[in-house]
């Protein structure tokens, strides 16, 4: 993962949260000030972006650094019922702009696998589901069953906040059944290696886990490789699903096609860390396929080379012979 500057920032704020002083600056970093009385503390005084936790989050002193941000930035929250979201689903991210104060019903909503399987069961769309809660009253999937006490007040709340945060108008909300008969023909037609995924316009080629593409365009315009190319930033997350969590290194647009490095969001854990991936745009759909999983990072970063038409000059790497 590339390196943050600590320094790039515009903007700094204050606040108070637990009982503890800090100023945030928009670019994730927190300052835990030391107390006036007491010993004065290791980490006090010293501008972090925080330490990693065991669930994929940052922290100082054991607090997370999402919610001392969004304090600073947003306000406090009504209650500790609510929880930070991360738009991007990009849970080290901790930018002001990329932060919202949710309730937990509504972080759950928010959730591809959770809109996936919503969509799947009732046919309808997620903005159907929660102007209707009686629709709420007909699931029976094991995991959704809490949502049979949601309030409609409570869901009229969180339809506001889903429009808000996915979407630039409330003229511009999701209108394609992605799963209708006449998407899966088309797709049939076009290739019989692609496969639906989670995220409408937006197709993979191959076998995978279905997938939620959160920076494919939902509108598409006359140059769509490069309206997704913008939203393909370094740290955002390429893709996601039940299992796994990628996230951008290192974009590239070359002959047609967008090429992209990527890292897990489990670092070094995983077993093959690092993967190169492409995109392609046919017949009204985004097409991502893999190329190549890794598990050194300069295999990586060869294949990203040599898909961009470049001379690799470091020879051979350990995944050329895996």
């Amino acid at each position: 993962m590339a390196e943050k500057n600590i320094e790039d920032f515009k903007e700094e704020k204050n606040c108070i949260y637990r009982n503890e002083t800090y100023s945030a600056r928009d670019n994730g970093a927190v300052l835990r000030y030391s107390k006036e009385t007491g010993r004065k503390r290791q980490i006090d005084d010293i501008w972090t972006f925080g330490k990693l936790d065991d669930k994929g989050f940052l922290r100082i002193g054991g607090k997370k650094i999402n919610r001392i941000v969004a304090t600073a930035f947003l306000g406090s929250p009504e209650n500790e019922q609510y929880v930070v979201f991360h738009k991007n689903y990009n849970s080290q991210d901790n930018h002001a702009q990329n932060l919202a104060w949710v309730i937990k019903f509504e972080f759950k909503i928010l959730q591809p696998n959770i809109q996936s399987q919503l969509r799947m069961i009732t046919g309808k769309k997620i903005e159907e589901i929660l102007s209707d809660v009686s629709i709420f009253r007909t699931i029976d999937a094991p995991n959704l069953i809490w949502m049979k006490d949601v309030t409609q007040e409570a869901a009229d709340k969180c339809l506001e906040k889903y429009i808000d945060l996915k979407f630039s108008t409330k003229d511009e909300i999701e209108s394609i059944n992605w799963n209708s008969v006449e998407n899966r023909k088309q797709i049939k037609n076009l290739n019989i290696y692609l496969h639906l995924s989670l995220t409408p316009n937006a197709v993979v080629e191959g076998n995978m886990i279905p997938s939620y593409f959160p920076c494919c365009p939902q509108e598409i315009n006359d140059n769509p490789l490069q309206i997704y190319y913008k939203n393909l930033k370094e740290e955002n997350v390429y893709y996601m699903n039940s299992k796994y969590k990628v996230l951008i290194l290192e974009r590239a647009l070359w002959n047609d096609k967008i090429i992209l490095k990527c890292e897990s969001a489990d670092g070094e854990k995983a077993i093959k860390p690092w993967s190169v991936s492409t995109i392609r745009f046919e017949n009204g759909m985004y097409i991502h396929s893999l190329y190549k999983t890794c598990f050194q990072k300069e295999s990586a970063d060869k294949y990203f080379t040599v898909l961009q038409g470049k001379e690799w000059t470091g020879g051979d790497v350990f995944d050329d012979f895996c």
